[in-house]
């Protein structure tokens, strides 16, 4: 009997999953609200993020639970990164770029600590060694936390996508003069 077979399902608690989902989905909307005018690539970039994570979510729970939880981080990544960068295309910032640049660096400072504590939590809901029977924490073989640490990887990538797009739209604010 391997170990995969000795983790029972009550260990399994994909409940914490959904709340990652909301807890994430719900930065990135206030995120986006609060950076609309100030820095719209961003929130055009957030915002592409849930859309396509929430289509990711659905297409792949269609397919089975396999793999949903890095199905949904994959491409709500994507979603970031090709909202944010039409939305640098499209949109313009206001004036305002010291804001912008010190919420850039706090965004960098922070990821550490994020992207352990979506680790945990992750690892927490869907832990090592379960590969079947247990809903959308079942892959094929035993990973060994591996999708976590690539939610985990993702997310610190995000974050470095959304300082980036901060720096870029407090850049561009600079060279914009102030509007009457």
């Amino acid at each position: 009997m391997g170990l995969a077979e000795r983790v029972p399902a009550p260990y399994v608690h994909e409940g914490l999953l959904l709340v990652i989902a909301l807890v994430l989905v719900g930065a990135c909307v206030v995120g986006a609200l609060l950076l609309r005018r100030l820095a719209p690539a961003v929130s055009i970039g957030l915002v592409g993020a849930v859309v396509v994570g929430t289509i990711a979510f659905f297409v792949s729970a269609a397919q089975g639970p396999r793999g949903v939880p890095h199905d949904v981080g994959v491409w709500g990544s994507i979603g970031l990164w090709a909202g944010g960068t039409v939305g640098l295309v499209v949109a313009r910032p206001r004036p305002a770029a010291t804001p912008l640049w010190h919420a850039g660096v706090t965004c960098l400072v922070l990821a550490p600590f994020g992207a352990a504590l979506l680790f945990l939590s992750a690892s927490q809901a869907c832990p090592e060694y379960v590969t079947r029977g247990a809903g959308y924490c079942f892959y094929d073989f035993d990973m060994l936390g591996g999708w976590a640490s690539g939610l985990s990887i993702l997310f610190v990538l995000d974050v470095i996508v959304v300082a980036t797009l901060l720096f870029i739209s407090g850049e561009e604010a600079k060279d914009d003069p102030p509007a009457p």
